[in-house]
């Protein structure tokens, strides 16, 4: 038995697999601000559904995650928590434990996301049993992570990319909107984050109150105009950002956008703003193309901690 985890900055979802293959079951959510540490979270949660000890742990961790001499360890996001991988395992009797970034996480969930789990954006293309995809996560801050699919399974790779400078198209576009202010976004997670889209909001519309992502993304849908024109906007940058991660990347198996800004964005009227800039033609690589993709699933994390292989001993 399984024990796999979703563990955000705010809430934690816990489940148990029983067996490969199957869907995760007994799904519990735990606000972490109950707990003083994660693994205070599992064994409230073990209490809770009468389990006895997993025999495997493998839990999604919204933070880095990082490979040690003595192991891994996760910081998570939002709280004062550091995760052992090595300290989990002796707790529970040396049993495996894998620690995966969120966005590593949902590359993992790739293969088993289908129908109503995805909001298709750009169509597929044929694509071959061993492709590359993308996993872009855009909510409270900005991430992104590889994810190679082959018959054996699935390769995600770890990044930070959020602290990337932003591309001279997009600082070049901003420029073209507010002038010096675009120097207030010097990263990628300057611009494509909850908060910086609220920053950005406010320097593309000084007349307006200031609002955070929700609010702006509310009146948009409510059709007040400065608002809907922003978010047009905000789509067409991320289409520009899109670009240079295609090529950056050759994700030819999709682009996979995650978090609330990306999914609130691109199931709005601003999507057609967006795949319009998306879909010019590359003048140097016309033949690099892209189906798009945004993942609805809110449980594609822990299908992702259920279907990750750990390594053979």
């Amino acid at each position: 038995m399984r024990l796999i985890a979703d563990l955000g900055g705010t809430n934690c979802r816990v489940a148990m697999l029983r067996e490969p293959g199957q869907a995760p079951s007994a799904v519990h959510s735990f606000a972490n601000r109950n707990f003083t540490s994660f693994s205070a979270v599992v064994q409230s949660y073990l209490a809770r559904v009468d389990a006895p000890a997993p025999q495997e742990i493998v839990a999604a961790v919204a933070g880095p995650v990082s490979c040690t001499a003595t192991g891994q360890i996760a910081q998570v996001t939002n709280r004062n928590w550091l995760i052992s991988g090595r300290a989990l395992s002796q707790e529970f009797g040396g049993i495996p434990v894998h620690l995966l970034n969120d966005l590593s996480a949902l590359g993992h969930s790739l293969p088993g996301l289908k129908g109503p789990d995805l909001a298709e954006i750009l169509p597929p293309q044929d694509i071959s049993p061993q492709v590359q995809n993308l996993v872009i996560g855009i909510g409270t801050g900005f991430n992104l992570s590889p994810a190679l699919t082959t018959p054996q399974g699935v390769s995600c790779l770890a990044a930070e990319y959020g602290h990337v400078a932003l591309p001279l198209d997009l600082y070049q576009a901003l420029q073209d909107r507010i002038g010096d202010r675009a120097a207030q976004f010097r990263s990628v997670e300057c611009c494509f984050s909850g908060r910086g889209f609220a920053r950005l909001h406010a320097a593309c519309c000084p007349d307006c109150p200031p609002l955070d992502a929700e609010d702006i993304m509310r009146r948009a849908r409510e059709g007040d105009y400065e608002p809907s024109q922003f978010t047009a906007f905000y789509a067409r940058l991320l289409a520009l950002l899109s670009r240079n991660l295609l090529k950056g990347f050759l994700p030819r198996g999709g682009l996979y956008f995650a978090g609330t800004v990306a999914r609130n964005l691109l199931t709005s009227h601003a999507q057609n703003a967006f795949v319009t800039e998306f879909s010019r033609p590359d003048p140097q690589f016309p033949e690099i193309t892209a189906p798009v993709f945004c993942i609805l699933d809110d449980a594609a994390a822990l299908k992702g901690c259920a279907g990750f292989s750990f390594a053979a001993p």
